[in-house]
């Protein structure tokens, strides 16, 4: 069996009415969407969990993103 991976992209973040911030969890490629608030996506800026600041979209249109993680 081969090692599985993991990753998160923030897709949006501008969300006034809630303050739900959403993600996509990528398990071995496949996307599954969530939502996390935004007290815990500021945390996880602070904590260095997400490579890049947050502020601006790339051209995937992905807010931020984290480092890809394999399976031990």
């Amino acid at each position: 069996m081969s090692k599985r991976t993991i990753q998160i992209d923030v897709v949006d973040s501008n969300n006034p009415i809630n303050g739900l911030i959403s993600c996509n969890v990528y398990i071995d490629g496949r996307p599954c969407a969530f939502w996390t608030t935004e007290e815990n996506y500021d945390s996880l800026i602070r904590d260095g969990f997400f490579l890049r600041d947050g502020k601006t979209k790339d051209s995937a249109g992905v807010i931020n993103t984290s480092a890809t993680y394999y399976e031990k």
